[in-house]
């Protein structure tokens, strides 16, 4: 067994705001991610993602705000303004681009209701709201066909409440702007009940049962190809509260979570066949656990954690009319992380507060049934050959985290600035580790490396934000010097690589990466508004002295609207830049970013979305609008994956669009 130990001091006696939430998984391997409240459609973070988020703004979270395990219940939210941040360094190979719910509804992959039929920052809280509510919500867009809806029900009374969601959504195949026909179908189902104990000092408890059902994602992608015919999830939540009468300790709080996933890929279900029948059958595992006391005075807020995270997966390939065993995706992969958090909060006066916290956590991975024989060589053949690996199969690291962040108040709350600096470490997650999936073309083939060292960041970031008469203003910097960053890379006999054939494999580089964001609104008294946003990103492998793969280009978004008391106008004009530096060739790099022959991507473009809301009473909003408004040909930078070839791809976007929807709450 191999045990490594990770740390590296940045300064003496440094603390740092340690985040308390238990990422869930994606199991999605480049296609939709599975939502693990069986409501929230945002992508959920791989169990190897780094538990102190790096991130600094967030569609949910401000600048520099950890993004928590479990935000603390009650707790008063900023009232400064934030930006909004579109990458996260330390975010792991499908988090570092966060997830975007301000794209066109049919390039909208991630899924629904948030972002679609509700708000963007919509989410719903550990309680519903005392009463019976309900809600009924529906919606459709013209280019891809798709049909949306939800329903929504909640009783709650003095000790005892019940809830349940129903989402379901059902999206086409769509021709974009310049006649290119893309493969876009795929539905999905969601349903959640909850039910549980409130106690008159604000303790709770609630358990929920959840599955979410997809029986259809077709892709695009390059060549023949396989679409999922099956991705069911099922999963359990016990969420808790326990109110403390102590002086020193104030709530104890908890989560435990299970999900269970099934999902089957194919190539002839949904096409006809080309070459060979293949199926994959892939089953998995996350069990996610977290426990956190806090206490704390006026001068002093502190909080004690806990949380374990395991990620399981098993995966077989399948071939031929009748479809025998071939290769194994997934030999039994497993990781374990088990985490000790510290943060505490000091007030030091007139606006001013020092968040500082540690973690440390302990990493178990292995990769069970190395020998695994089918009719291609054994996951344990392809390490060694692709590295020449010995081991068992088992790791083991121990990881430091620190964070400290200084906070200045000013204008009575309504404006901050703050200066913030963290070490966060990523272990690898189970593709990057001991992914062995085996194709006759090298260049279709993916090797997990599994002496990845774990990515270690550290991070600078400097921002703030401003409320002075109509202007809205907030700003933020970082930079983010990375050890060990794991890229996707093509094999070409570097440094502990021992073939030179262009296969995919994993490997850890430095790397820096840097961003600025910047938001601005002004209001007018008569209810106008104009406003703006820009993102600018930079990433370098500055061992090999060339781009990051799929970092965003520079980009923009221009606002004017109007609001009354039941009716809102608004328009945004979207620019996005093209990306001068790229690694889009799999003979000099990764290949990652377009074709992977250096073919050209879609050059800069803008394009205008238009929207209208009423809302004849408080309880009811009917909105309407036009996605694409001049009919933009444009191919995002940004890709999606595709499960049966090495290179994500992109799919040319929706053009111009109607879309309508109707939110009824009761």
């Amino acid at each position: 067994m191999l045990t490594k130990l990770n740390s590296r001091p940045i300064f003496t006696a440094t603390v740092a705001a340690i985040t308390l939430a238990v990422p869930g998984l994606a199991w999605s391997e480049g296609q939709t991610a599975v939502s693990l409240t069986g409501l929230d459609a945002e992508a959920v973070a791989d169990a190897g993602q780094a538990r102190i988020s790096t991130q600094g703004g967030s569609p949910e979270k401000g600048p520099g705000k950890t993004v928590m395990k479990a935000d603390k219940p009650g707790e008063k939210k900023p009232v400064a303004p934030q930006t909004r941040a579109i990458y996260d360094p330390a975010g792991g190979r499908k988090g570092r681009n966060v997830a975007r719910l301000d794209m066109p509804l049919c390039s909208n992959w991630q899924g629904g209701p948030k972002g679609t039929l509700l708000p963007a920052g919509a989410g719903d809280g550990p309680l519903p709201r005392p009463g019976q509510h309900g809600m009924i919500a529906l919606g459709f867009s013209e280019a891809c066909e798709r049909g949306e809806g939800l329903l929504k029900f909640s009783s709650r009374g003095e000790s005892f409440f019940a809830e349940g969601t129903i989402h379901t959504e059902d999206i086409g195949t769509y021709t974009a702007p310049d006649g290119t026909r893309v493969v876009n179908d795929r539905d999905r189902q969601t349903y959640k009940i909850a039910a549980g104990w409130i106690g008159e000092d604000g303790s709770f408890l609630s358990f929920a049962t959840r599955r979410m059902q997809r029986d259809k994602i077709l892709f695009q992608g390059v060549g023949p190809g396989s679409d999922t015919r099956k991705f069911d999830v099922e999963g359990y939540d016990l969420v808790g509260k326990i109110m403390l009468d102590g002086d020193l300790a104030s709530q104890l709080r908890f989560k435990i979570s299970h999900n269970q996933i099934d999902k089957i890929t194919d190539n002839f279900t949904y096409r006809p066949v080309s070459g060979q029948k293949a199926k994959t059958i892939l089953d998995g595992t996350s069990a996610n656990a977290m426990a956190a006391i806090d206490g704390g005075g006026a001068g002093f807020k502190w909080t004690l954690g806990f949380d374990y995270d395991l990620d399981q997966r098993n995966a077989d390939k399948f071939r031929g009319a009748a479809l025998a065993p071939y290769s194994t995706d997934f030999a039994d992969a497993k990781i374990a992380v088990t985490g000790l958090t510290a943060d505490g909060t000091w007030t030091l006066g007139a606006g001013r507060r020092l968040l500082a916290g540690l973690r440390v956590e302990h990493v178990d991975a292995s990769l069970d049934d190395m020998d695994r024989s089918f009719a291609t060589p054994t996951p344990r053949q392809l390490l060694q050959d692709t590295y020449g690996y010995t081991g068992n199969g088992k790791t083991t690291e121990t990881n430091f985290a620190a964070k400290l962040r200084f906070e200045q108040d000013l204008s009575g709350n309504r404006s901050q600035w703050f200066a913030g600096l963290s070490y966060t470490p990523r272990t690898a997650d189970p593709r990057e580790r001991y992914f062995t999936g085996y194709s006759g073309d090298p260049l279709k083939m993916w090797i997990g490396n599994p002496d990845l060292d774990p990515e270690r960041h550290l991070m600078l970031e400097l921002g703030g934000g401003m409320r002075s008469g109509p202007w809205t203003l907030a700003s933020r910097a970082y930079a983010d010097w990375a050890e060990d960053f794991i890229i996707g890379d093509r094999a070409r006999g570097q440094a502990g690589i021992l073939v030179d054939d262009d296969r995919n494999i994993y490997r850890n580089v430095d790397a820096f990466i840097g961003g600025l964001e910047g938001s601005a609104i002004y209001e007018w008294k008569n209810g106008f508004y104009a406003g703006a946003e820009i993102w600018l990103t930079y990433g370098q492998n500055t061992t090999d002295n060339r781009a990051i793969a799929q970092i965003p280009p520079a980009e923009a978004a221009l606002k004017l609207g109007w609001k009354g008391e039941q009716v809102s106008l608004g328009g945004t004009w979207h620019l996005v830049s093209s990306q001068p530096r790229l690694d889009d060739d799999i003979f000099t790099g990764s290949g990652s970013d377009g074709d992977g022959y250096g073919g050209a991507l879609g050059a800069g473009y803008g394009t205008l979305d238009l929207a209208a809301n009423w809302t004849p009473r408080k309880d009811m909003t009917f909105g309407v609008g036009i996605e694409n408004v001049f009919d933009k040909t444009y191919v995002p930078l940004i890709e999606r994956g595709d499960t049966d070839n090495p290179f994500l791809f992109n799919p040319t976007a929706p053009g111009r669009s109607l879309w309508a929807k109707a939110i009824i709450r009761f």
